[in-house]
């Protein structure tokens, strides 16, 4: 096992000392999935007490999880007999603080992990292979998220919460369009298809006109048909892998395919040349732009995840009424990315900790010690059992949340491996070039492919 000065080293030049967001489900700020509450530093989340065996620490980003957590813990405290101390240290702090309390032996006793990072801290061997933890546990949790966090033969963090992708929809718009949101699909090599011609019909001008007529006016927009931009995890991984194309192969990218160009080129001309999303002028910007103009009734079709449905829920409130279908399908079927958050075990507690550090674990697995996070509407929870409680919330706002769990059946891949976040933060920029029409596909996407593949592996 690496000593704690070389282990602070390897994280150090692995990049994790600066590391850059990178996409995983859990709040509801920032268009990056993993943001957490703002600000800086660690604060006291809670937790539970009056156990008599001892004190365990549980360390997390979202301040949105804590009261399911508080409510978890005190049923774990009263059958255990650990407290548990909730250590919340915001996302924008998180991961410059994790590894140097890894390396000081200062770390949680149970903490976050996502799937940008978890394979650093695995080669550490700062953490717990949870198929000796728990074994045959695996079998328990959302597959997506437990073949996302295998690597070498071990299972590194149990399925705490995770989302795929799905298509929001304002209802009375589709219907005045025409429009059949739950048959729509793409295709780069025909003149039209289904999501172009949705677009057009819903988009709108000042004067009341549809690009593609005349007199059409782009800059004079009120309506916008669908959110094509520079979101890798919403709508560039789900329709990369619809076209038949592939993100990445043994921890490098591979996206500059013929299919993968097609593609780009695709939802950048839905921008540039079709005119029926917004400009990525305001989208490159700001990630959650489409995402206001879809609760203020000016955007038709939100391909997005359940990580922004309390922020739509809320933003429309009686507005007009709302629903979900599939995402967008392309030649290769409809497509979605799934990510997920872990609890990870610190493989560095001491000795005396272990055994509650296995306890706590071990009922962060289960369904009782999941079913606040799906019954408070957190997201979906990890353990298949419990998911039922997070579609019976939403059902209760009268919105059926049953088409994630679907799309995840059908996943594309996400982002992994030692460097993952170095590689995103790299070739984000090339792809906004391409999204705000200044590089073509042809000439962009082979580059954030090169400059992305030399950050990972620097």
């Amino acid at each position: 096992m690496l000593n704690r000065r070389t282990l602070l080293s390897s994280l150090a030049a692995a990049g994790l000392l600066t590391t850059a967001a990178a996409c995983s489900p859990s709040s509801d700020s920032g268009d990056t999935r993993d943001d957490g509450a703002a600000g800086s530093g660690a604060s006291d989340g809670g937790g539970s007490t009056g156990g008599d065996k001892g004190s365990l620490t549980f360390r997390l980003w979202d301040e949105n999880a804590v009261a399911a957590y508080e409510e978890s813990f005190q049923a774990f405290t009263a059958e255990s007999g650990w407290n548990v101390k909730i250590d919340v240290v915001p996302w924008a702090d998180y991961w410059t603080r994790l590894p140097l309390d890894v390396a000081s032996g200062d770390a949680a006793d149970v903490y976050w992990m996502n799937s940008a990072n978890y394979i650093q801290f695995k080669d550490s061997d700062a953490l717990l292979d949870i198929n000796e933890v728990i074994p045959d546990g695996a079998a328990q949790w959302e597959k997506s998220v437990v073949d996302l966090y295998t690597r070498d033969g071990g299972l590194w963090g149990v399925p705490q919460i995770w989302d795929s992708i799905a298509l929001f929809y304002n209802k009375a718009l589709v219907e005045e369009a025409g429009v059949d949101p739950s048959a729509l699909a793409f295709d780069p090599s025909a003149e039209t298809d289904s999501l172009r011609d949705a677009g057009k019909a819903l988009t709108v001008d000042g004067a009341g006109k549809h690009p593609g007529e005349d007199g059409f006016d782009a800059d004079s927009r009120e309506q916008f048909g669908f959110n094509s931009q520079a979101d890798r995890q919403a709508i560039i991984g789900p329709m990369l892998a619809s076209n038949g194309a592939e993100w990445q192969k043994d921890d490098q990218y591979t996206f500059a395919s013929p299919e993968g160009i097609e593609a780009f080129q695709y939802m950048a001309d839905l921008i540039n040349v079709e005119n029926v999303a917004p400009s990525a002028a305001d989208t490159n910007e700001n990630g959650d732009f489409t995402r206001d103009l879809f609760t203020q009734g000016k955007l038709g079709l939100f391909q997005s995840g359940p990580y922004n449905l309390l922020a739509i829920s809320d933003g429309v409130a009686d507005s007009f009424e709302w629903a979900l279908a599939a995402p967008v399908a392309g030649p290769a079927g409809a497509k979605s990315l799934v990510h997920g958050v872990v609890a990870v075990g610190n493989a560095q507690a001491d000795e005396e900790q272990q055994a509650g550090i296995t306890e706590l674990l071990t009922w962060l697995g289960s369904k009782d010690g999941q079913l606040p996070l799906a019954e408070k509407g957190v997201s979906f929870p990890g353990h298949v059992e419990a998911q039922d409680a997070f579609i019976a919330f939403w059902d209760e706002k009268g919105v059926d949340v049953s088409i994630f769990v679907d799309a995840a059946k059908d996943a594309a891949e996400a982002d992994t491996g030692a460097r993952a976040n170095a590689g995103l933060t790299a070739a984000i920029p090339v792809f906004q070039e391409v999204f705000i029409g200044r590089l073509t596909a042809e000439e962009g996407i082979p580059q954030a492919q090169e400059e992305g593949n030399a950050a990972m592996a620097e």
